[in-house]
Order: structure tokens, then C-alpha cells, then sequence
């Protein structure tokens, strides 16, 4: 047992030895590549890490950062090889396969992604990012029980991680469970209150609830910090509706205004100011945005070209347009309502 034992403690020290031999004099930089990286950075990462590949090729810190790097660029075959060449090097590390799993799941290898996630699963059960991501894919295909479970897991794993409490609330979200969505998106906001989709998502769930003083505060919060990459482009949108259902028409405007120049090509926000515009009484405004609307795709199905017709109508018929009225009301009798299968 005792040979045992110092046979594996010294394949450890030399595993440990060739890491440090191969990285060695690259650490100052390799820090600050990871920090660039956390503040998804990727061009001054690269800078950092692109002259480190003649000094230190075999790294593997080296060849993880670089995978990373080359996959928020969009260099997907590179950064596919530097992955797998970091697994070579680094069979046993979870970190590495959940990596590679992430940048799977973000080029839609959805099948791959869930393979490798298992992977780095197996390898680390109390790592919780693979499990989120496992959460993620599970949710995708339908295994809602599933998915609640891993991203329970996760929670429980890293209470100080705002990312597994933002999928499980976005999970109960989808299910229209808002008391449970509210529970989670608080401890989102608690963790990372600059989380503008977090502060929108929590508002949402909020409303349904009665919730309407609370579910304003959360959209005022959210539209405090909602700028930069991580920007929410649909808060307005939200907020915009909930102050339309209030009778705030001109408050209303100013933020589904700020909305259709955020999505000028998402029909739900044109769909929705051309309302407001009917309501105002402005009708070649809503005409305009509704007949752009009619233009756009919508495959998820938020707006249907059923209710687009019934809004043509109505402003049609305000305008005393009968002919382009009755047109529409012919398309509303003949449209069917698609079934909820059809509208996914």
C-alpha cells in the first residue's frame, strides 16, 4: 500500500514538474491574459497570448486561453483544435472539457456539447459550471425535470454564482412558474445587481403576481444599468407594454420608442407601438409600424400574422380606409389559429 501510495505522489510531482517547466516565465502573462478573458476582452487577450506559442507551444494554460480566445472570435476550426489538443495534454481536467463544452453549446454543436459536458461531469461531479450547462441542454430538449435538477445541483454547489440561479429561473420562467422564477431572479439581482436581463426577467415574473409596484421597481433598476455588451435590448419592450397596460401612454411611447431603435427588425416591438399609436390616435404612425410588422418574421411565434391582421383592420377602419379594411378582416376570417406545436 505504501509503494502504492508513493508511485502515485510521484507521478503527481512530475505531472506538476512538466506543467511548471512547460509554462515556466509565461505566468505574469498568462494571468493577465485570464483577466482579459473575464472581462471578455478576447482582443487584448490575444495580443498577450500570441507571442507566448513560439516561447511556450506545449502550456497547456497557453493552449486552454488561446481555445478560448480563438472561439469568442469566431475562428471555430482553430479554436476546435486548441481545444482538443489542451484534453491531450490535460485528460483529467474538468475545466477543460466545460470549456469546450461552452464553445460547442455557443456554435450550436449541441449534440457534441452534450457529450463533453458529460465529460467534464465525470470527471469533477462538484464542479458546478458543467453543470449549469448540462441544465441548459437538458431544458433544450424538453427534459424540463432534468434540467431543473442539474441546475439545482449547481445552485446548491455555488451559492455565490449568479449564473445556475438565472438558468433555473429562466427554466420556471418558461413554465409560466413565476412565484419560483421571483425566488431565483432576487438571487440573481442580490449577486450581480448590474444583471439588467436578471432585473428584467424578475419584473416579468413580478406582474402575473400582482406584484405591480415591486415589478416596476425591478424595470427602473434594470434600465439603471442596462448598457454595455451585456446590455438587455427587450427591457424597454417590457417595460414600455407594462406602463401601456397602466394607461401611460406617453411614457409608454418614450420607451418602446427607445425599443424599435434597440430591434428595429423584431416585430413584437413594432407590433406593440403600433397599438400605442392606435390608442393615440396617430394612424398613419400605426399603420406604418403594423404593416412593417406584417413584413417581419417571427418564427417563435410571440405575434402571429392572425393578430397583425386584426390591428390592420382597426386602423384601417379608423382611417376610413373600408377597402384595405375589409381586406384584412377577409384575411382574419381565413386565417387559422395555429396550434400551440405550430407556433414553437
Amino acid at each position: 500500500m505504501r509503494l502504492l501510495l508513493a508511485l502515485v505522489l510521484a507521478s503527481q510531482y512530475f505531472t506538476l514538474h512538466a506543467y511548471m517547466e512547460q509554462c515556466t516565465g509565461a505566468e505574469r502573462q498568462l494571468e493577465a491574459a485570464r483577466l482579459a478573458i473575464a472581462q471578455k476582452d478576447a482582443d487584448t487577450a490575444d495580443r498577450i497570448l500570441s507571442p507566448l506559442q513560439a516561447s511556450h507551444p506545449n502550456c497547456p494554460d497557453l493552449v486552454l486561453s488561446l481555445a478560448r480566445v480563438r472561439g469568442v472570435k469566431g475562428d471555430v476550426a482553430e479554436a476546435n483544435n486548441l481545444f482538443l489538443r489542451y484534453t491531450e495534454l490535460e485528460p483529467k481536467d474538468a475545466r477543460g472539457y466545460y470549456y469546450f463544452a461552452r464553445f460547442l453549446f455557443n456554435t450550436g454543436a449541441y449534440e457534441r456539447a452534450a457529450s463533453v459536458t458529460d465529460q467534464a461531469v465525470s470527471l469533477d461531479p462538484k464542479y458546478a459550471a458543467p453543470l449549469v450547462l448540462k441544465g441548459q441542454l437538458l431544458a433544450m430538449r424538453g427534459q424540463a425535470s432534468l434540467a431543473e435538477q442539474a441546475l439545482k445541483q449547481a445552485c446548491a454547489l455555488d451559492p455565490s454564482d449568479a449564473v445556475a440561479p438565472f438558468e433555473l429561473g429562466s427554466l420556471y420562467d418558461a413554465a409560466k412558474r413565476s412565484p419560483e422564477a421571483v425566488i431565483q431572479f432576487e438571487k440573481v439581482v442580490a449577486l450581480n445587481p448590474r444583471d439588467a436581463s436578471a432585473w428584467d426577467y424578475l419584473a416579468l415574473n413580478l406582474e402575473p403576481l400582482g406584484e405591480v409596484e415591486r415589478a416596476e421597481e425591478a424595470y427602473q433598476k434594470g434600465l439603471a444599468v442596462n448598457e454595455g455588451p451585456g446590455s438587455d435590448s427587450f427591457l424597454d419592450y417590457n417595460y414600455g407594454r407594462f406602463l401601456l397596460k397602466r394607461n401611460r401612454l406617453e411614457e409608454g411611447r418614450k420607451h418602446l420608442n427607445h425599443a424599435a431603435e434597440l430591434a428595429p427588425q423584431v416585430r413584437a416591438v413594432l407590433y406593440e407601438r403600433a397599438k400605442l399609436y392606435l390608442r393615440l390616435r396617430n394612424y398613419r404612425e400605426a399603420r406604418a409600424d403594423a404593416e412593417k410588422a406584417l413584413q417581419l418574421a417571427d418564427s417563435s411565434g410571440v405575434i402571429i400574422d392572425l393578430q397583425v391582421y386584426y390591428l390592420l383592420e382597426s386602423v384601417y377602419r379608423r382611417m376610413g380606409e373600408t377597402e384595405l379594411a375589409d381586406k384584412y378582416a377577409a384575411l382574419s376570417r381565413n386565417t387559422p389559429v395555429p396550434t400551440r406545436k405550430q407556433r414553437q
